[in-house]
């Protein structure tokens, strides 16, 4: 078994300075210390038990850089793991086997390499949001060619069209169309920079690079309300002990409860409350970062989420995840979490039959739905948005229904009795 943990190195020189982040790994009783490039912390602005970025209550500018920090960190952590699962398939591997592959991608003539040079150099711009995107596509491809870096000059129009093909089997049109277009970029860029030759073929030519008006995922407020009122856990109860359908029963209501439970949370992404930890709750508060934006959330617990919390307390003994998601602690804990997505994304369509309510609901329907009764309720867009975490209200537009056209007749009624009394 592998095992991994997170070290900060505490600076050599004297006065008050920025320590390295290292990755500690062992493997048959072997250790092997990786410093984690560009990621220099404090010493109080990291906890040690838990593993992550104590953030500043008052210093925007040192937040908004440890927000890109503890992303930085994630994608180290995540393309470490991703080599670790393919060595572990390959049978038997050396932590020096491990390394290796890690420390491959610092050569530019690969994927992972060239990325990294990119993502390091656009952050030092500003442009972080692009250089997690560079990030999150290259770690697709390289888990598409099973786990392998790939070097630039291999990268052709077969390759990508097998890409294409295998993410259409799991990802809707806009998710293809990021991909390719990241991809596309991060290629022209090397072209660009003469590090590799153009090809005649045109890799992503035959690719599909548009984007798709997507239908919004938002259920109206009754809907919401016959879905969370469904007594399933009076539906448990009525059932013998482990009888089929009590069993059933328990799987559906606890798919209830982590939908109520992001509702509640101002739409938290199902990713966030996987990883949500119990030292996330701090005084009624649940303090924590977005896998997907890096930014850091609270949101205070009201008794509805005290309620599914506690709920879920006997499940969770031992672990320091607030949901019984990510159960194996020597395991990776991204497979772990794709498995409970992927089961959490079924059994919300048996509930919404369940609830006689015709959509195929997913994860994503608790965020959306969230937003829409937020501008039902004539929240401010502004409010909506950094409710939701976005750092662009445009975005939060792409969550929202159009206005029922008996609302906007309601408006125009108005402003016309204004001016003609």
């Amino acid at each position: 078994m592998t095992s991994m943990n997170l070290v900060l190195r505490p600076s050599t020189k004297e006065g008050h300075h920025p320590g390295s982040l290292s990755l500690r790994v062992i493997h048959n009783r072997q250790v092997k210390t990786v410093t984690l490039p560009g990621c220099r912390l404090y010493p109080e602005e990291w906890n040690k038990e838990t593993q992550e970025v104590i953030y500043p209550d008052n210093n925007p500018r040192r937040l908004a850089a440890l927000e890109l920090l503890a992303r930085r960190v994630n994608d180290e952590v995540e393309l470490l793991n991703t080599h670790l699962q393919t060595l572990e398939k390959q049978g038997r591997y050396s932590v020096e086997d491990l390394v290796r592959l890690y420390r491959q991608r610092k050569d530019n003539s690969t994927l992972s390499g060239y990325c990294d040079t990119l993502a390091s150099e656009l952050k030092r711009l500003g442009q972080g949001r692009t250089a997690n995107a560079y990030r999150t596509v290259t770690r697709g491809l390289i888990k598409f060619n099973k786990g392998q870096d790939i070097p630039l000059r291999e990268i052709n129009a077969r390759l990508i069209k097998e890409f294409e093909i295998y993410l259409k089997t799991c990802c809707m049109p806009n998710t293809i169309s990021y991909y390719m277009r990241n991809l596309r970029a991060i290629y022209n860029k090397a072209v660009a920079e003469k590090i590799i030759r153009g090809r005649d073929e045109k890799p992503f030519a035959g690719v599909y690079t548009g984007v798709t008006k997507t239908m919004k995922r938002a259920l109206r407020l009754e809907e919401v309300q016959k879905l969370l009122s469904l007594d399933l856990n009076g539906l448990v109860k009525e059932q013998e002990p482990d009888n089929a359908k009590r069993i059933e029963l328990e799987k559906l209501y606890t798919a209830q409860r982590y939908f109520a439970f992001c509702f509640n949370t101002r739409g938290m992404c199902f990713i966030d409350l996987a990883y949500l930890q119990k030292s996330n709750i701090r005084s009624g508060v649940i303090k924590y970062v977005r896998k997907k934006t890096g930014q850091q959330m609270e949101v205070k617990v009201n008794n509805e989420m005290k309620a599914i919390i506690d709920s879920f307390s006997k499940e969770t003994i031992g672990s320091p995840f607030l949901f019984p998601i990510i159960r194996d602690m020597g395991k990776d804990y991204r497979p772990q979490y794709e498995n409970g997505l992927r089961i959490q994304n079924l059994r919300l369509k048996k509930l919404a039959v369940m609830a006689d309510i015709p959509r195929q609901l997913s994860t994503h329907w608790a965020r959306h739905s969230w937003a829409n009764m937020g501008k039902q309720q004539d929240l401010p867009l502004r409010v909506i948005s950094e409710c939701l975490g976005h750092k662009s209200e445009k975005t939060t537009l792409i969550y929202l229904d159009q206005l029922d056209n008996s609302l906007l007749d309601s408006a125009n009624d108005k402003i016309t009795s204004a001016v003609y009394g």
